[in-house]
């Protein structure tokens, strides 16, 4: 299943504990095409995942009290099952 905001806002937002602030932008014309970025707040971590029109997809997210990054990954349109296993580590690291 192809992973835009969309997706993001129907499949994996109610997926989240308690406690997460969710802030959505958009952006055009960007590297990878325009670009949907979700911010993640909470739970002392933070961070953002950018779905761009052309299919790629980064995902950051940092651990605030520790001081460490927890996942950083950019992947490209056609590494799907890369995508599904980056957003079940998002996931658990949540």
């Amino acid at each position: 299943m192809k992973k835009d905001v969309i997706w993001f806002k129907n499949e994996f937002s109610s997926r989240l504990g308690q406690g997460y602030k969710l802030e959505y932008s958009t952006f055009k014309d960007g590297d990878f095409g325009s670009l949907e970025r979700v911010e993640i707040e909470g739970n002392n971590k933070g961070g953002n995942i950018d779905f761009w029109s052309l299919g790629w997809l980064n995902i950051h997210l940092v651990d605030y009290e520790k001081g460490c990054e927890l996942l950083n990954v950019l992947l490209e349109p056609h590494q799907e099952i890369e995508q599904e296993e980056a957003f079940e580590k998002l996931h658990q690291l949540l």
